[in-house]
């Protein structure tokens, strides 16, 4: 598979191959469901077997998993495509994570999905119902050693789901540690010269490449996806190699149009001839534009 781009090693959903085992690290359930729904659609298309291990709060049932992702129940498929493992505590008083019944269950249901001749299979699911502070940490991270351990060797693509509002920075960080890949969702934009990413902390855009008369269309429309955001916008720009002005008169009307909703818009590692570009022609006064620290040179 590619590489992963940065020091989180994140890699889009849609680059996840066989074998591979990676987190979910998300702060909203509108991230959680943007990158999910990406696996999910990934495993369809490829007719892989999805196994969903899901906790107290469910789902608690393909059609209820494909609804919360806004996937057409009709494209599950025929043969039971899509299960749902159950992976809540046989007491929901019990806040420990019973990691043998966890596996147990999830051993289980791969083996019927071999034997109804899947070749490939796709893991996501929560490690539990419970607030990740009611369980100890090292118990976590050996979930992670015995779940990497258990499916490493057969065909499948595993993502663990982690919520950043229920767990400290020090699980965090751990959990993160414990897999080769830090999922995120696949580009709304991916073309040979200009790439677009959706972000979530901060909630915004990531741009890189070029943004020339052909991007135009690809700026404006990413701008929209985020343009109902409730608060500000940060745009990560370190890696644009080329902005036109067309492309800056974009992003100074988007910025326009965030102050009269009394948000603004965050122009983040912005290479130092661009920012003095904006400068001289004196858009830095731009309503509901900032303007962060300029890129390294």
């Amino acid at each position: 598979m590619a590489q992963a781009d940065g020091v989180r090693r994140r890699v889009p959903v849609g680059k996840l191959r066989p074998g591979d085992h990676a987190c979910l690290l998300f702060a909203s359930e509108e991230e959680r469901a943007c990158v999910l729904r990406g696996f999910l659609i990934g495993g369809l298309r490829a007719t892989h077997k999805i196994l969903y291990l899901a906790g107290h709060d469910g789902p608690h049932s393909a059609g209820e998993l494909m609804g919360r992702h806004q996937i057409s129940e009709s494209a599950i498929g025929a043969g039971g495509q899509v299960e749902i493992v159950d992976a809540a505590q046989p007491c929901p008083d019990d806040r420990q994570l019973d990691l043998d019944m966890m596996l147990g269950r999830l051993r289980k249901a791969c083996d019927r999905a071999r034997s109804q001749g899947y070749r490939t299979l796709r893991i996501a699911g929560d490690p539990g119902g419970a607030p990740y502070d009611a369980y100890d940490l090292g118990r976590l991270l050996r979930y992670e050693a015995l779940l990497a351990g258990e499916f490493r060797t057969r065909d499948t693509l595993t993502v663990c789901q982690y919520d950043l509002r229920r767990c400290d920075d020090e699980a965090a960080d751990a959990v993160e540690s414990a897999h080769p890949w830090s999922v995120e969702v696949d580009p709304l934009v991916q073309t040979a010269e200009l790439v677009i990413v959706r972000t979530y902390r901060p909630q915004g855009l990531r741009i890189e490449g070029v943004v020339d008369a052909a991007a135009h269309r690809h700026i404006r429309e990413a701008l929209q996806t985020v343009a109902a955001v409730r608060g500000d916008v940060r745009l990560e720009m370190s890696r644009v190699e080329f902005l036109d002005l067309g492309g800056l008169r974009l992003l100074m009307a988007f910025a326009r149009a965030r102050a009269a909703r009394h948000y603004c818009v965050e122009l983040t590692g912005l290479m130092p001839h661009l920012l003095q570009v904006i400068t001289l022609i004196g858009w830095d006064s731009t309503p509901g534009l900032r303007l962060a620290a300029t890129h390294a040179c």
